[in-house]
């Protein structure tokens, strides 16, 4: 009921009559459904609920057995701006495993769909109504609650889930232990505060084909997961210890705040084209999925101010420079075409710079080139992959030539107007980039297949492997001490957001046999191999990247590897910051390369020497 309005005031004049502090320590002893209520009373009261934020709400937030430290488990030590919005995410996400009712005209057993708000809550343990889970689950009704009291529980054979309940084990986690195997058979489960392990006929402890799982808080040992289409499922707060999740052809799945550790393949497999069934969930975990993306969080500095890392020491502002390379395109309007067919481009930002950086060459430099175009698929290597190559060296003079190659540069500069193609080279933010390029807004808006939200994998042999044209999503998060991070091949398609990989034992993300995707806003460094490498057929977006401190090259394309990069950052690699080699063929473009070595592709370079050699002999004659 309303308050009038002297009523309003006189609770108003009663808040001001105590301390806030007073108010704020007898508030603290309130449960959620208190608080909730006395939110309603007026204004003052839900400001003074509101300010309790950092005391009772964070209380309730860490009590709570279903969730974690919201910013589990890459910064659990940072802050949420709202504990009181992170535990209403919580509280909200704990209550979606029901809803799941569809229209009217779909089904005739409608009253299955509908939430009870009678459930029952059965207990299974020594001294309780049941001595095991199966006898629980056989005498359960339609999202009755099970609780298991601290202990293992064994089963013999595998246990069907006919009827939609909620399993969570009482007490800390890891009290309470299972070594089952499950396969789901109805539209919806939820399995909280519980460790999994393998039953001795089986490493899968769970299975679903068509309904939706929603595993909160939980711990996986030595196990494997198995989703499969019309199948979906919500995985949160979860740790995974040297087990796996397979996704096969699956219209949507969610894993969130989860920690992928030791892992003896990979750690996430999406197998298969999305599916065209989609169960109930589906609408759901989109629209969650959407609302989540970090496109829609407030934009960090963008990687193109280079102040902040000139002032971490790892910038040479001064040696700054940006370049566009163009692979295969054609260049009659440059060279004649007798001489020159298959000859790309390269322009720099200042006519001076070219001409210095070819004039200071030393006279017996030559430019090598491999011939070992040789590549397994199933090698993880990068470039150089032989110890014992062929090469071909062609010496040069490097007065001469430098001479012809800046004239040429010069005179396709004057032609294309100097002051555009320096505007051209100028850094773009990504959503600068979106905005101009409607395939990479296209992709960035993708919401379909296995969704990867502010995951840890660390320290095992693979992160996501994704292949037979699946399809995933990955944000914020973060790769480290794995042999791979990202492997995607066989027309697959992956959006990496926001992600930080380094130290992999060789390279960060791998592409290959006509995948594809967008790959932006990452931290790729300090990786053994290539931080990016694209090979047969590959095609990705890679925008505004920062690619640095790597062993070998930051971007690897070759064995007919294609693919667009633009707006990257890539700096202080051992080797190239882009290496180009055996029919590689991206479009590269607005890129910092602050790397003393700078970009290297050899099969151009060896064609543009020759080139100006030949123009060099024709000017002779005359």
């Amino acid at each position: 009921m309303p308050l009038s309005v002297s009523q309003h005031v006189q609770v108003t004049m009663e808040i001001s009559g105590l301390p806030l502090e007073l108010w704020r320590l007898i508030l603290s002893y309130l449960r959620l459904p208190d608080l909730g209520r006395c939110s309603l009373v007026c204004r003052a009261w839900y400001e003074l609920i509101l300010s309790l934020d950092n005391t009772r709400w964070r209380q309730l937030c860490l009590g709570c057995i279903e969730c974690r430290h919201p910013n589990w488990p890459n910064q659990p030590d940072v802050e949420p701006w709202s504990w009181r919005e992170a535990f209403k995410q919580h509280y909200l996400a704990s209550k979606t495993w029901t809803k799941n009712s569809q229209d009217l005209e779909s089904s005739n057993c409608f009253y299955l769909f509908r939430r009870k708000k009678d459930r029952r809550v059965l207990c299974v343990g020594p001294g309780c109504e049941f001595d095991n889970l199966r006898s629980a689950l056989l005498s359960a009704s339609v999202y009755d609650r099970i609780v298991l009291l601290p202990g293992v529980y064994e089963e013999q054979s595998e246990i069907f889930l006919k009827a939609p309940v909620e399993i969570m084990g009482k007490g800390k986690l890891g009290d309470v232990a299972l070594l089952v195997s499950f396969d789901q058979h109805c539209p919806t489960m939820r399995l909280c505060n519980l460790v999994f392990m393998p039953a001795w006929f089986t490493p899968v402890v769970y299975k679903t084909t068509s309904g939706h799982v929603q595993f909160d808080n939980c711990n996986f040992e030595n196990s494997q997961l198995q989703i499969h289409a019309p199948g979906t499922c919500q995985v949160k707060f979860c740790t995974f210890s040297q087990s796996s999740i397979n996704f096969h052809s699956v219209a949507i799945c969610l894993l969130e705040n989860c920690e992928f550790v030791g892992s003896e393949n990979a750690s996430v497999t999406v197998e298969g084209c999305p599916s065209l069934d989609r169960n109930w969930a589906c609408k759901h975990l989109t629209m969650l999925a959407k609302s989540r993306s970090v496109l829609l969080q407030t934009p960090e500095p963008p990687f193109c101010n280079l102040s902040k890392f000139e002032s971490q020491g790892h910038l040479p502002m001064r040696n700054a420079r940006t370049c566009e390379i163009v692979v295969g395109e054609d260049l009659g309007n440059i060279f004649p075409a007798s001489q020159t067919q298959g000859i790309p481009k390269k322009g720099c930002e200042k006519e001076n710079d070219v001409a210095g950086n070819l004039s200071t060459a030393h006279k017996e430099e030559a430019v090598t080139i491999d011939t070992d175009s040789s590549d397994s698929e199933l090698s993880l290597s990068s470039e150089n992959e032989d110890d014992d190559e062929s090469v071909y060296k062609l010496p040069y003079q490097a007065h001469s030539l430098s001479h012809m190659l800046a004239k040429v540069i010069h005179g396709r500069l004057q032609n294309s107007g100097l002051t555009a193609l320096q505007s051209d080279y100028e850094l773009k933010t990504l959503p600068q980039e979106l905005q101009k390029d409607k395939e990479a807004q296209s992709l960035a808006s993708a919401v379909q297949g296995c969704l990867i939200r502010k995951c840890l994998f660390r320290d095992g042999k693979g992160g996501i492997f994704v292949c037979s044209q699946g399809q995933a999503r990955v944000e914020g998060s973060i790769f480290r001490d794995l042999t791979y991070a990202m492997r995607c091949i066989q027309n697959s398609k992956v959006i990496m957001l926001k992600n930080d990989i380094h130290h992999c034992k060789t390279s960060g993300i791998f592409l290959r046999l006509g995948a594809g995707g967008l790959i932006a806003e990452n931290s790729i460094h300090s990786n053994c191999e290539a931080g990016v490498d694209i090979r047969k057929g590959a095609n990705p977006l890679i925008l505004c990247n920062r690619i640095h401190s790597g062993l070998r090259s930051g971007i690897v394309v070759l064995g007919n590897g294609k693919g667009i990069i633009r707006s990257n950052q890539i700096y202080g690699n051992k080797e190239a910051g882009i290496y180009i080699l055996y029919n590689g063929n991206p479009l590269v473009r607005r890129q910092t390369d602050i790397d003393p070595s700078g970009l290297e592709i050899t099969e151009i370079w060896l064609a543009l020497l020759s080139c100006a050699i030949m123009l060099e002999r024709d000017a002779l004659r005359y």
